[in-house]
């Protein structure tokens, strides 16, 4: 279908014209790297993703202390990995929060 004739099906009073049958389904793939039965749950993600962050830290932590006991001398390999610790904390905090007002959003639904 062209774009002048899924215009012409706009049904009035709604901005979202008909492009077709709406029995198509879209054509979907498991995610790169991931388990290809999609069974990968929410609390397995959220720990991944915790776990990143943590070996984060740990890394700035150990490229701080190398530098600091003289064993490292790179301090360009110091500032930028304290910094992906620093963005990547931000980001868990970042997501922390919206969980948390998710969460506390659900928590108000009246059943």
């Amino acid at each position: 279908m062209d774009y002048a004739s899924a215009i012409g099906n706009v049904v009035p009073g709604t901005f979202v014209p008909d492009l077709g049958k709406s029995d198509e389904t879209p054509a979907v793939s498991p995610i790169p790297g991931g388990d290809a039965s999609g069974a990968t749950s929410f609390k397995d993600t959220v720990m991944k993703l915790i776990n990143d962050v943590n070996d984060k830290v740990n890394e700035s932590d150990q490229a701080s202390q190398d530098f600091a006991t003289g064993a490292n001398d790179d301090i360009q390999r110091v500032v930028t990995s304290v910094e992906e610790a620093n963005l990547a904390l931000s980001h868990m905090m970042a997501i922390r929060s919206k969980l948390l007002d998710a969460y506390s959003e659900i928590s108000r639904l009246q059943v």
